[in-house]
């Protein structure tokens, strides 16, 4: 699925903007980054948006299947 596509997807969910939804979901990155499960998922660094929507899906995808 596009970044667009999704960033689009949740800003008409919540009634505002993709500039905003982008901005919001940044924050909540940054918000985040010490956290033990997010440094098990990206170490030191600090994802763009992009690469943390990328590791969300693939992370799930994998979840979904290892209960096949």
């Amino acid at each position: 699925m596009n970044i667009n596509t999704i960033l689009k997807f949740v800003a008409k969910k919540n009634r505002t903007s993709v500039k905003e939804v982008r901005k919001e979901m940044e924050k909540a990155i940054l918000d985040a980054k010490d956290t033990p499960n997010f440094k098990k998922a990206f170490g030191n660094n600090t994802p763009t948006l992009e690469e943390f929507i990328e590791k969300g899906i693939e992370m799930i995808t994998d979840h979904k299947e290892g209960f096949k």
